[in-house]
């Protein structure tokens, strides 16, 4: 054997020698990330069919190698000592799982078809190895895919892919550098010394080698975005206990906390109220550090009675005589056994046939009839809407709560042991300047928007092992629902030894129409569903408060201080009422009227606002552009002559010609076909042509120097030349 088939032969092999072990990558994971077992088998498989492929055996003969080791392979793995044909009862497995194939019965197939398909799957992936390596001489393709593979399961999975990515990254360059080598010998028909090759190889492996060593010993950069995993595993692990994908809408599970939502706009009920207010349903005092639980069980719980018209034993505001009660009206869509109220509620009517029911322990309201939920169908409400007084607000203290209440300030300020410290350093940083409970509360009320934490249902990540659901919302993510903003304020309020709980209803919900001067009809649907922090006054009551940017709130609080007569400008005592969130149709246009003229600082204004809110997006975007451009621009060998031939087919002047030829020879230079410096055209279309096996480019370029010393084409000859053109430029995109 010659020296050079030798060199050949040893190029064929290293090239082989990596696809395997690119393609063995593939294999590895399968023992961590699935049940899949004796990967050996399907080692040496890949392994035998690369090498028979190497050695460019007989087909027929390749074929049955392969064959009769699945055989081989199977029957070892599979077939049971007990049969008296183990031949034949591997025959009738398969025809039976070919059956349930067609059939798509997917979850019914037997391991030994399982392991067949594998087995073919990777004789499949060797031939496109072998086809790329020997006839396209490039594995970009392949190469790409295995990182993705790789780095995903890295991510994804418990499969440490660490070196996995150093092998496949260092490999994968040689293995691309040396086909790069190989397409450049066939295009410039070059044969290639062992010095040449020398030349083009080792500064190669210097470069891969240093710049490896270089990147693993480089220092690394923290991460500028939050982990996404959490919030991906958590669409995939769905199980409805909190801590998967979840839809908007009421829940009695709120054990685990976290993870996106999914808007769900089914109507609950429509209201016919009077002013936009909140709606709750229930609430709830222990927190664990991944979520809230209830005072005692359902089954324990001390449930108090009342009969349709009487008051609601429910102590959430002191009642107020001097007001009229108002009369609202529910009429329910997405049936609950349990009824929604606002604060202040007086008494219901409905279900005159049955009761209502109060949990102590949550303050949630069922209906029932007997000893069965009933769902009801419309109910009204009474209730007055409670004004706190400001005055009474700041007085309150622990000193002003009544004699006996430390089991209740026990219960309200409860926190688990597992509370990172530095939850309750940045309530008392917060709070530090304040002086009463109602300050201290409103600075952490207000600390979330001052901060620029940001409103998200999709991007939020699931607290991982042993991480407190609050500390990862203010110090890791600043970013979730009312879920998230609500369970952060009770807790940083119970650290100071406020009395504080959780509450779940909804907000107002979107306005539907005017019914007439007194009342309005607004729609509550499940992208309503709500939570928020109550707040315990002694003297006001429970009093709520809203933290989630973006929210308003609906309580009233009257400033109640007398001001100095001598004060002419004195302001007199209105109720400081937050905006609504809703407006009348009138007020939208209004609003939309005075807010529609254009502005140049209000236009440059927002557009600074996106850009900061969206930078990293907006990053990743050029990033991509940019990638697509180069990508683009660096496979414009293939893509331009379609864009030329046309170009130039209706040009009708008499120097389309000469631009087209020199376009073709800016083509030919880009696919590899270079002029040597002096070389002459003749000699240069000669060598065009000795490559394509043609005369098209000699025969332009006889017309291309004739146009040049002035003899102008004919139509004819135009037409004539032009199809020369086009079949030789359309070879160089091959």
């Amino acid at each position: 054997m010659s020296g050079g088939v030798q060199k050949r032969d040893l190029q064929r092999g290293v090239l082989y020698g990596l696809a395997f072990i690119l393609l063995w990558e593939w294999l590895r994971p399968l023992n961590d990330v699935t049940d899949t077992g004796n990967l050996g088998y399907f080692v040496v498989f890949i392994l035998l069919s690369i090498t028979l492929y190497y050695l460019n055996i007989n087909k027929f003969l390749s074929f049955s190698i392969k064959l009769v080791f699945i055989g081989y392979s199977l029957y070892h793995l599979y077939a049971d000592d007990t049969f008296m044909n183990p031949l034949a009862a591997m025959m009738a497995d398969l025809w039976e799982n070919i059956g349930l194939t067609i059939g798509r019965e997917w979850s019914m197939l037997s391991d030994m078809y399982r392991s067949l398909l594998f087995f073919v799957l990777l004789w499949l992936m060797t031939y496109l190895i072998h086809y790329w390596l020997s006839v396209r001489k490039t594995m970009l393709l392949f190469y790409i895919m295995t990182v993705i593979y790789v780095s995903l399961l890295d991510t994804f999975t418990s499969f440490d892919a660490k070196g996995a990515i150093i092998r496949v990254i260092i490999l994968g360059f040689l293995l691309l550098g040396m086909l790069a080598l190989l397409r450049l010998k066939d295009q410039e028909s070059l044969r290639g010394t062992t010095r040449a090759t020398g030349r083009w190889m080792i500064p190669l492996v210097i470069m891969i080698g240093f710049s490896s060593v270089l990147a693993f010993a480089a220092p690394k950069i923290d991460p500028v975005w939050p982990d996404p995993v959490p919030y991906l595993k958590a669409f995939a692990d769905d199980n409805g206990g909190g801590s998967g994908v979840s839809r908007l809408g009421y829940g009695e599970d709120d054990s685990k906390l976290g993870g996106p939502f999914l808007g769900d706009p089914k109507t609950v009920f429509t209201a016919d109220v009077i002013r936009e207010h909140y709606w709750r349903i229930e609430s709830k005092d222990i927190y664990t550090g991944k979520g809230w639980e209830r005072t005692g069980s359902e089954e324990t719980e001390q449930a108090v009675p009342f009969n349709a018209g009487e008051e609601v034993p429910l102590d959430l505001t002191p009642p107020d005589p001097e007001k009229e009660p108002e009369t609202e009206f529910i009429d329910v869509k997405e049936q609950y056994s349990h009824v929604v109220y606002p604060y202040g509620i007086n008494t219901f009517q409905g279900n005159e046939e049955g009761y209502f029911s109060l949990s102590e322990d949550t303050s949630k309201i069922t209906t029932l009839e007997g000893e069965e939920e009933v769902k009801l169908e419309e109910y009204a409400i009474d209730y007055t809407n409670p004004v706190y007084s400001l005055k009474g607000l700041e007085s309150a203290s622990a000193e002003t709560l009544p004699g006996g209440s430390e089991a209740f300030l026990e219960r309200y300020t409860q926190l688990p042991d597992t509370l990172p410290e530095r939850v309750k350093e940045l309530a008392e940083t917060i709070t530090a300047d304040e002086e009463n409970w109602y300050r201290k509360v409103t600075a952490i009320e207000e600390y979330f928007e001052a901060e620029n934490f940001v409103y998200e249902q999709f991007e939020v990540p699931v607290p991982e092992e042993g991480q407190d659901y609050v500390d990862q919302f203010l110090f890791d993510t600043q970013m979730g629902y009312c879920d998230n903003y609500s369970t952060a304020m009770v807790v940083m309020v119970r650290s100071l030894g406020i009395p504080a709980r959780w509450v779940k209803g909804y907000t107002e919900g979107e306005y539907q129409r005017s019914i007439d001067t007194q009342y309005k009809t607004y729609k509550v649907t499940n992208n309503n569903a709500h939570s928020w922090p109550e707040v315990y006054f002694p003297g006001e009551g429970w009093v709520p408060f809203e933290p989630t940017v973006g929210f308003t709130g609906s309580s009233i609080v009257n400033y109640d201080y007398e001001l100095p007569e001598s004060e002419e400008t004195a302001v007199p005592p209105v109720d400081q009422e937050k905006p609504e969130k809703d407006l009348a149709p009138e007020d939208e246009a209004s609003a939309g009227s005075s807010s529609s003229s254009f502005s140049l600082k209000r236009l440059w204004d927002d557009t600074v606002t996106f850009v900061e809110e969206n930078w990293g997006k907006i990053l990743l975007a050029i990033l991509a552009l940019a990638i697509i451009a180069v990508g683009v621009f660096l496979v414009r060998r293939r893509w331009l002559p379609f864009m030329l031939i046309p170009y130039y087919k209706f040009k009708k002047d008499e120097d389309a010609f000469p631009k087209a030829y020199v376009s073709l020879l800016n083509q030919l230079k880009r696919y590899g076909l270079k002029m040597d410096d002096g070389q002459t055209l003749r000699s240069y279309s000669r060598y065009v042509d000795s490559f394509f096996g043609t005369r098209e480019m000699t025969s332009l370029t006889d017309k291309y120097e004739r146009a040049l010393y002035g003899q102008k084409l004919t139509g004819h000859d135009w037409k004539q030349t032009r199809k020369l053109w086009e079949n030789l430029i359309k070879r160089t995109t091959g």
